[in-house]
Parts: C-alpha cells; structure tokens; sequence
C-alpha cells in the first residue's frame, strides 16, 4: 500500500529521527500541530507505522505505560489491557504501533507521549547519540541552558512560566545530550499542551531540584542526594520491545552520576515569581556562546 506524503511524519529529537507512518492519514498533520514543529527533513533512524483502533475504552487510563506492558520473545508488545499493542524488530528499525482512539483526545495525547519516548530510546541505538530524556523544565538564559527538575507538582510548569523573559525549552521534558565539549540540554515537542516554549539547545550550565517555599534562596545538595534526584527524572531506556528490568534503575543512576560529574546541582527554594533569576545569575554568570535556534 502506498502511503500519502502527508501521513508521515517525522519527529527530530535531538537528531535521533522516528518516521511515524499515520492511518488515517490525518493524524501525521495532527502530530505536527501537537508538538509545534514541521515534519523533519532529515532521514529517519528507525520507521513506524501508527494505526489508530476504534472502540471504547473500559479500562482505567494508566498514568505510566511501562508498569502494565508486557513483551513477547518475538517483541510484539501489549500495554494496559490493550490500549496501545503493537510490535518493533530492532534489526530492521521498523514497527507498529495500534493506539485506541481515545489517546488522540486532548489532553490524553499525553499519555500517547510516553510511547514515543520508548520509540526514542529504540531509535537511539540507531543514531548513536548519547542522550537521555529528562522530567524537566529547561531554560536558556544568557547563553547558559538551566535544568529544573523534581516530581510531579514541584513547580517545573510554574518555573518556566517565571522565565518567559528567557528562552524556555520547556517544561516537561527536555533531552540532555553528550557532546565533545560536555553536556547540552535542548527542548523537545512534548507536552503540547505548554506553548510558551521554542526549539533550541544550549550548553548545560547547572541543574536545580525545585522546592516550593515562602523566599529565593540557592543551597548546596549533597552529591548522592542529586545523584538520587535527577536518576527518578530520567526517563527508563526502554526501547518499544523492552520492559524494565534488573538493569534499568542502574542505568539511570549512572547517567545522573555521570551528568553531575561535569554540571553543577543546587537546590532552588523558589515562589511563583521570577526572582530567583539573579540568585542563579550572580552563581553561574553568562555564557559567550548564545543558545541556538533550531531551523
């Protein structure tokens, strides 16, 4: 079966590329509205199709697919009573991917999210780029990248809604990247549901673990406490045809250890206002090289 051009559409993370093959054809332009960016143009790393299933739903909406998946020895995979099934051969980097239809409903396209951040780290092994998805806000300011990180309801959302007169990457999930000169955080389309945000990358200056309280203030955090932090913010590597296993709570804790051993940690006690800007501008200073914009 030929597929229009139009049903395709290929989301760039952090130069890791997944061709997402649409039917109907209707939700390739869909996506690209809901990540608010154009199809990418450069080759995908690995290839998908994404059927849409009708029906009801009878099921509780699970608020993870990783705890309800399940994964046979030939890598078809089967989540949350059968909202999302589907299969992925990781010689070929090709898959499918059914989703029930009521994922394609705001707000619940953000439960459709995490089955991209599988895909993410299947494509992954394709690009060879050394990269982690993070729970996070970031920000660009003065040339320097910021990472707000913490649990639900910790105030990443409020933290990038404080630092509209900067360049906020997002505020949900960002991607942070190894390169030959260090660590670079760069924004992501997810969480449409947050406009106020714009593409770009810029070197990692520091990572803060947000605090809720009544004033500013920047404090030390002991190396194990944001070791511990910052590995629950990273997004499980679970490619498509993978569940989490004996090795993945080390994986992540590994790449924390690793980030924090070029990049400083705080803990940021903040209010809803953008005060503690000038706290984190007197600590880390500017930076000559401006975060970049991507095409």
């Amino acid at each position: 079966m030929t597929i229009p051009a139009n049903s395709e559409y290929r989301l760039d993370l952090g130069g890791t590329v997944i061709a997402i093959h649409c039917n109907p054809a209707q939700i390739g332009p869909g996506l690209a509205r809901w990540f608010a960016r154009a199809s990418s143009d450069l080759e995908p790393h690995i290839k998908l199709e994404l059927e849409v299933i009708d029906g009801p739903y009878e099921s509780d909406l699970p608020t993870s697919l990783l705890t309800t998946k399940s994964v046979t020895a030939e890598g078809k995979f089967r989540i949350a009573d059968d909202l999302i099934t589907g299969e992925f051969d990781p010689v070929a980097g090709s898959g499918l991917i059914r989703a029930n239809e009521v994922l394609f409903k705001t707000p619940l396209v953000r439960i459709l999210e995490q089955i991209f951040y599988q895909a993410f780290y299947s494509a992954r092994q394709f690009s060879g780029l050394d990269s982690f998805l993070v729970h996070s806000s970031a920000v660009v300011s003065k040339g320097n990248g910021f990472l707000f990180v913490g649990p639900s309801e910790a105030g990443k959302t409020t933290a990038a809604r404080c630092s509209s007169e900067f360049q906020v990457l997002g505020d949900e999930m960002n991607l942070v990247i190894r390169t030959v000169d260090g660590f670079v955080v760069e924004g992501t389309g997810f969480n449409g549901l947050f406009r106020e945000k714009s593409p770009g990358r810029a070197p990692l200056k520091a990572i803060f673990l947000l605090k809720q309280a009544p004033k500013h203030a920047l404090l030390e955090i002991p190396y194990i406490d944001a070791t511990m932090a910052l590995a629950a913010e990273i997004v499980p590597p679970i490619g498509l045809d993978k569940i989490p296993n004996a090795e993945t709570l080390p994986f992540m804790v590994d790449a924390a250890d690793e980030i924090l051993q070029g990049v400083p940690a705080r803990y940021l006690e903040f209010k809803p206002d953008p005060g503690f800007w000038p706290l984190i501008h007197r600590e880390f200073g500017s930076n000559t090289d401006q975060g970049t914009t991507n095409p």
